[in-house]
């Protein structure tokens, strides 16, 4: 599949693969297809914050700044180590 697979502990597996296919989407430039199946991991799995955090950077790339910030700070919310990642970005 060309993604070395690691489990994320809690995440549903649906949820997991959903993710690793948007992560390669967004890596080949897919910005719009990719941050749909990150919607579609945070309804399976609304606990995911390495999932909102990602849809904020799709988000972002897609000039849609307010949601963006609003997804950034949902994965915030679940995780707040995301927060100094978020910091290293900017």
């Amino acid at each position: 599949m060309g993604w070395k697979y690691t489990y994320a502990k809690g995440i549903p597996i649906e949820a997991q693969y959903l993710y690793k296919k948007a992560m390669e989407l967004y890596g080949i430039g897919q910005i719009e297809t990719a941050l749909k199946y990150l919607r579609q991991t945070t309804v399976i799995a609304p606990r995911y914050s390495k999932a909102f955090f990602e849809m904020g950077n799709c988000l972002t790339r897609l000039g849609q700044h307010e949601e963006a910030t609003a997804r950034y700070e949902q994965a915030i919310q679940i995780d707040p180590a995301l927060r100094e990642m978020l910091e290293k970005q900017n």
